[in-house]
């Protein structure tokens, strides 16, 4: 996880991957790699930088926000204004483009001061950040999404990035670029850092000897994994029992024997990853 600007260090809590083997009457059928909605962990960083567009610069008011594409509306990543009036209709003088695209919502997750003096300093280039988790603490899916600023000069309306700045979550780290907007938005950038997890281990042989259930395939070299079992597919995994533990070969190869003597009626059997 990179460390940018002023922004503080955010912990990333990574999936685990898996694979499957089902064990049904002592049939055995082996399933590849459980998948779903691309969910990359990571980091992405904005930078802007605001410009004084009518010389009141000494009180202003700023916002900056993440959205889908489509404009539905994520989460405040900045702000910068009164502490005691942050959702008050008194932004609706001055950062109207945020006040109606919350539309009510108090999701805050990022830097937050008094009013802004100056355009120095943390006031300007201001420096977002997001780890990419929506207002509940879920990871978003990959798929593009819009970063938006808004200031004002405590004098009426302030100027707003117009269609906002789209970007592409996805598991290629990437970076944007933006024209200027007039005399009030420069330097506009976004950086996005994904942190990529392992390939999970992939089963390529499975046989049923003596009461045991022998499992072996290729994965990340090194790695250690757990064998952990279930009879119910719909079971959370963080309700699965553990049985075995093993590492991958530094050839990225791995055998792993299960004690399966006994077992009656549907029985499945996945490898995770785990993480430090």
């Amino acid at each position: 996880m990179k460390l940018r600007g002023r922004q503080r260090l955010r912990e990333v809590a990574r999936p685990a991957p898996v694979t499957t083997a089902f064990l049904l009457l002592g049939c055995l059928l082996v399933g590849g790699a459980v998948t779903g909605v691309a969910q990359t962990e990571g980091t992405v960083d904005l930078e802007t930088t605001l410009r004084d567009y009518n010389g009141s610069g000494s009180r202003h008011w700023t916002v900056a926000w993440v959205t889908t594409a489509s404009g539905a509306f994520i989460k405040t990543l900045w702000i910068q204004g009164n502490r005691s009036s942050f959702w008050s209709s008194h932004w609706d003088k001055h950062c109207r483009a945020w006040y109606a695209a919350r539309n009510g919502s108090q999701a805050l997750d990022g830097y937050t001061s008094a009013t802004a003096t100056s355009y120095t300093g943390v006031n300007s280039p201001i420096l977002p950040s997001w780890d990419c988790r929506d207002a509940n603490g879920n990871l978003v899916p990959d798929g593009q999404y819009r970063f938006w600023v808004q200031y004002a000069e405590d004098s009426g309306q302030g100027p707003y990035t117009t269609n906002g700045l789209l970007w592409t979550k996805g598991p290629a780290a990437d970076e944007w670029t933006y024209p200027d907007q007039g005399a009030n938005f420069t330097g506009m950038k976004v950086v996005w850092s994904p942190v990529l997890s392992p390939e999970p281990p992939e089963i390529t042989a499975a046989r049923i000897k003596d009461g045991d259930l022998i499992l072996a395939g290729v994965g990340p070299a090194s790695h250690t994994f757990h064998v952990i079992t279930s009879d119910d597919l719909l079971l959370p995994l963080s309700q699965w029992t553990a049985v075995a533990t093993n590492q991958i070969n530094a050839a990225g190869e791995f055998s792993v024997t299960n004690k399966v003597e006994g077992v009656s009626g549907a029985r499945l059997y996945r490898l995770r990853l785990p993480w430090p």
